[in-house]
């Protein structure tokens, strides 16, 4: 169980992401001590509980220098196997990652990288349970669906972005793929549970949003919550035209793949996170535009 600030920190990493920023948030306003494993410390965390610990998970030999009991890992999960031998000699026992439903989804891309990344995650949660288990150390891995919540992610805030600019959206047709987005804060607030579950100990966890909608109502809804109207632009063939600008504008995130998906159902089953961690996400957007990027 999480203690005061009397006891020792809870390390994050990735701290300057999303869910990162609130789960440094959640902890401080719990008066849980944290150190947060970045090259800067994000507004959120700057207070007598939080400290900085400097650290690049992309070298082999990081030494953070104390011990740190609980981990919660946000960074890409790849970047951890080869740092839990060193972590649990500095005293983890307990660790809570991120990873995603990407798994699901991404293994067939037509994108070498996206593909690329759905496999180096796999091969991550692999290593990481084999080798906590043969330390001893509890682990919980989290995969969350589509996140927003604090104008940082490249789906629903670069929508926001092109709404707001252009009034309109392109839509490919057939665009009626089910999404689940799920707010950074509710996956903090996960995250924080499962550190203290013992039922989540060994155990994955794929968690979404609140609301599954089809993919053209989830941008509605970007359009309500702007107080512009709904205006969509069916476009035969975007697929293609999106993969041509990625590849002029050298944007190799913008692929054909990304409007394919808006087809494809991308959505998970919260059950079993309700059960073990009280998971209890908000319905989309419910915040308002503070959920939205400035």
């Amino acid at each position: 169980m999480l203690e005061g600030h009397d006891q020792a920190p809870v390390l994050v990493t990735g701290a300057t992401s999303q869910i990162g920023r609130r789960v440094l948030g959640r902890l401080s306003a719990a008066d849980v001590s944290v150190a947060a494993l970045s090259r800067r410390l994000p507004a959120e965390a700057e207070d007598e509980n939080a400290q900085l610990i400097v650290g690049d998970l992309t070298q082999p030999a990081l030494d953070i220098g104390q011990e740190f009991p609980s981990l919660v890992h946000i960074a890409g999960i790849w970047l951890l196997p080869p740092h839990i031998s060193n972590l649990h000699r500095n005293g983890l026992r307990r660790l809570v990652c991120f990873s995603s439903t990407a798994i699901y989804n991404k293994l067939d891309s037509i994108n070498a990288s996206e593909r690329d990344v759905a496999r180096r995650m796999i091969a991550a949660e692999k290593s990481i349970a084999e080798q906590c288990d043969s330390m001893g150390i509890q682990w919980t891995i989290l995969r969350p669906t589509l996140i927003y919540g604090l104008g940082l992610d490249r789906n629903v805030s670069r929508a926001a972005h092109f709404i707001r600019k252009m009034r309109v959206y392109p839509l490919a047709t057939g665009a009626t793929g089910l999404r689940q987005p799920v707010h950074a804060d509710d996956l903090a607030a996960a995250a924080i549970a499962a550190l203290q579950s013992d039922r989540a100990a060994g155990r994955s966890y794929d968690v979404g949003g609140g609301e599954r909608l089809a993919y053209r109502e989830m941008i509605g809804r970007i359009f309500d919550t702007l107080n512009l109207p709904r205006r969509f632009v069916p476009v035969p063939g975007l697929e293609f035209a999106v993969a041509a600008a990625g590849f002029c504008l050298r944007k190799p995130e913008v692929t054909g793949d990304v409007v394919r998906r808006m087809r494809l159902d991308l959505i998970c089953d919260n059950d079993a996170a309700e059960a073990d961690l009280d998971f209890q996400p908000r319905a989309f957007l419910s915040g308002g535009l503070d959920d939205l990027p400035r």
